[in-house]
């Protein structure tokens, strides 16, 4: 599920970087700003899906922890109070209508309580001047709020389900927004710009199909400084659609991200202050990102 979703937020961040390239690409009336809050809704329906799932599994665990604390009960209470009342005929013939099986949680939770409801109406065991006991700790409250907690816990999951449910719609939704504008966006830009020209090879770059391998290490084949103030930067990665670009400037502390998912193989800068930049770039598809580049160093004058 989360490829396809990944693989159209990468197309989708192609789209905006080639709009930023090109001033006159303008799907749907959108500017780059527009489709960067499309990406920022998926992501956030995709990081709210992820937290509901989370809690679901989470719950669905608990939920398991209790109904197994109670099916040994079950299991436990029953020999022992067979064994106890075996003298006495009608206790002993209620109690071996019990329910003996429960591969389920509901059923396990039917076995409980038909026992409990048998343990309330129990006399004292033969000879015995109080009420059943399983064993020192386990008394009718005790059994009573095993079954309590795996009763809330499954009613709990209800909720917790919903939200669940809740979510992935609205991640569902979300993404066929996002889809459905790339595709007009693709669709826009092949008829605008005509094969051959500039504009069409941005626009040919934007991935069309999920990459199969992961993108390779990324290399820098040219890191200058053409004039004072400016560094250009060339690059490549095997099966990369896109590029992160990082920078760490005089007296910076680490690298920083300057160019995201560009789709272009090339980065230029102006107006930076006299020193030595460090540059690394890293390739990704939507199999995720490659390894990074070889730092390139740039001493801009």
């Amino acid at each position: 599920m989360f490829k396809g979703v990944d693989f159209t937020i990468l197309q989708a961040q192609s789209v905006k970087s080639a709009m930023d390239q090109i001033a006159t690409y303008r799907p749907e009336g959108k500017t780059p700003a527009n489709v960067q809050t499309l990406i920022d809704a998926v992501v956030a329906s995709q990081t709210t899906f992820l937290n509901k799932s989370t809690t679901l599994d989470l719950a669905r665990g608990e939920l398991q922890e209790s109904v197994d604390a109670l099916h040994i009960a079950c299991t436990q209470v029953y020999p022992i109070m067979k064994a106890i009342y075996r003298t006495d005929a009608g206790s002993l013939q209620a109690i071996n209508r019990l329910p003996v099986s429960d591969r389920t949680a509901r059923e396990t939770l039917a076995r409980s309580e038909a026992i409990k409801a048998l343990w309330a109406q129990l006399p004292n065991p033969p000879g015995s001047a109080t009420a059943f006991k399983a064993w020192d700790t386990m008394d009718q409250p005790a059994f009573d709020a095993l079954l309590t907690a795996a009763k809330t816990k499954l009613n709990g999951m209800a909720t917790v389900d919903q939200e669940y449910q809740l979510a992935q719609g609205d991640l569902h939704e979300q993404t066929e927004v996002l889809e459905d504008f790339v595709t007009t966006a693709l669709i826009v830009g092949r008829a605008q710009f005509l094969p051959g020209t500039p504009e069409r090879e941005v626009i040919d770059a934007i991935p069309t199909e999920p990459a199969q391998p992961a993108p390779g290490q990324a290399t820098i084949s040219v890191a200058t400084s053409p004039a004072a103030g400016e560094v250009h930067l060339e690059f490549a990665a095997n099966h990369a659609t896109s590029f992160d670009v990082l920078q760490q400037g005089p007296g910076d502390p680490d690298f920083a991200i300057v160019a995201t998912s560009i789709i272009e193989t090339s980065y230029d800068a102006s107006a930076l202050p006299p020193g030595s930049y460090d540059f690394k770039v890293v390739g990704k598809n939507s199999q995720g990102s490659g390894p990074e580049s070889a730092v390139s160093t740039i001493v801009v004058a």
